[in-house]
């Protein structure tokens, strides 16, 4: 087998490879779109990653005993506060951490998707950029001749 042969076939590799890349970019971007879509069409989905968040960190719980003052003795705290706090709900800053991670994420992941585009098309379109590239020093090569 010659040398190129052996280019030809890297060069059918590379470009299907890209064009894989290519379509995975494409799928993940959509994804991405469609999620951040239903997100602001249902916006309640983020309350499960809100629960996962305080499941497994106790966050709102560890506010709430700090707003509270859970920590003073009961000798210390008036009656009338805890009677109150009773009554109002609680502030859950899971809620809104949650929607900061998923803004980041799908930013993050939005991010990548385009990157794997961007080098996915590259990679597909490989003979073209690389006969330009070969063009261009032709002409440089000419020009420093003269």
């Amino acid at each position: 087998m010659d040398n190129s042969n052996t280019t030809d076939i890297l060069s059918i590799i590379v470009r299907f490879l890209g064009l894989i890349v290519l379509l995975v970019g494409l799928y993940v971007g959509i994804k991405v779109i469609l999620e951040a879509w239903h997100l602001y069409e249902e916006p309640q989905r983020i309350e499960r990653f809100a629960d996962a968040i305080e499941h497994g960190s106790n966050l709102d719980a560890v506010l709430a005993a700090i707003t509270v003052g859970k920590a003073i003795p009961k000798q210390l705290k008036p009656e009338a506060s805890t009677t109150s706090n009773n009554a109002t709900p609680a502030l859950k800053v899971t809620y809104f951490l949650a929607w900061g991670i998923v803004v980041v994420l799908l930013m993050v992941i939005g991010s990548l998707a385009s990157a794997a585009i961007r080098t996915g098309g590259q990679l597909a379109l490989y003979d073209l950029q690389v006969k330009r590239f070969a063009k261009q020093l032709l002409k440089e090569a000419k020009t420093i001749k003269e």
